[in-house]
């Protein structure tokens, strides 16, 4: 618990004192993930991270809470290898 402590408190530091600028879209990807009874974040927050890609942007909502990462473990990786797999296929369609 000693290890992790400072990680922990670090971490709500940020999130205590985090204040959004707006900036400029970026020109990549974005991939958000979210758990179906997730009582914390809702959909529709998820969903706002679209505006913040000029690209593709992809939300996948799988079963479980806050903590559907423990939860939907092998779907989550399913989704990601999908997405990833054709980030590196598109790219590698452009540089040919």
């Amino acid at each position: 618990m000693q290890l992790f402590q400072p990680i922990l408190r670090a971490d709500f530091a940020v999130l205590e004192t985090y204040i959004y600028t707006p900036e400029p879209p970026l020109a990549c990807p974005i991939s958000v993930f979210g758990g179906l009874q997730d009582s914390e974040v809702s959909c529709d927050e998820l969903q706002a991270w679209q505006e913040q890609t000029t690209t593709n942007f992809n939300l996948d909502m799988f079963p479980g809470d806050h903590f559907f990462l423990h939860s939907a473990q092998s779907m989550l990786i399913a989704s990601l290898a999908k997405y990833l797999s054709a980030q590196i296929n598109q790219n590698l369609t452009f540089k040919l």
